[in-house]
């Protein structure tokens, strides 16, 4: 009884020690592909990035936020 309990030890401290290897291999896998996509991602966004040298925010609503803040502010000064 003692043996076979001794062998049911051994035998799940070995498949513990094969699912903490496994379970290490697929971090490092993960880990690999995450930086290589990142990689890839940055050197894609830096070539196809235009530099802006405008000042104006990106998008539709830098014109909106001009008319708002710049050219009301005008109007309703000239007509009071």
């Amino acid at each position: 009884m003692k043996h076979n309990f001794m062998d049911i030890v051994s035998k799940a401290s070995a498949n513990k020690d094969k699912f903490d290897s496994s379970v290490e291999e697929i971090v490092d896998a993960l880990d690999t592909s995450v930086k290589v996509a990142a990689h890839r991602t940055w050197a894609t966004q830096r070539q196809h990035t235009p530099i802006q040298t405008t000042g104006w925010l990106r998008g539709a609503l830098s014109y909106p936020w001009v008319v708002v803040c710049v050219v009301l502010p005008v109007i309703f000064e000239l007509a009071m």
